[in-house]
């Protein structure tokens, strides 16, 4: 018994701990969107897309409307993921933050498992102690 309480202290320990560290990070935010994109996960896109309080108007559920756009989106980068053995990882380029750190700039590399690679540039955004993905 005294062994079980002992294993379940320290999964609790190990849990508190994942869970207090800090993984809004902008690097952790732009591998995240990158692998739900290639994987099909819609939610994991849109969780991570910063929405303007503009587009957030009265009644309209723009998440919704934007999970139905990013699904091609994602069935397109699903299908690229495929054809070149699966996705791999996404490397991160150092970011580059403007003067207050609330924008930054990240260059990825996508690696597939074929070791096909694509290039592109993600810019991010800090709201409320929090990074994501901006669009323009």
């Amino acid at each position: 018994m005294k062994l079980l309480f002992k294993f379940l202290s320290v999964f609790m320990l190990a849990l508190v701990v994942t869970a207090c560290s800090s993984n809004d990070t902008p690097e952790a935010v732009a591998e995240k969107f990158i692998k739900a994109g290639y994987t099909g996960d819609v939610n994991g896109l849109i969780d991570a897309l910063y929405i303007p309080d503009e587009l957030k108007t009265k009644g309209v559920d723009v998440k919704g409307l934007m999970k139905s756009k990013m699904k091609g989106v994602t069935d397109q980068a699903v299908a690229t993921a495929q054809q070149n053995g699966g996705f791999d990882k996404v490397e991160l380029s150092p970011i580059e933050y403007n003067s207050d750190k609330t924008l930054a700039n990240v260059k990825t590399t996508v690696i597939f498992k074929n070791g096909t690679k694509t290039n592109s540039a993600l810019s991010l955004i800090k709201v409320e102690d929090k990074w994501f993905i901006n669009f323009k």
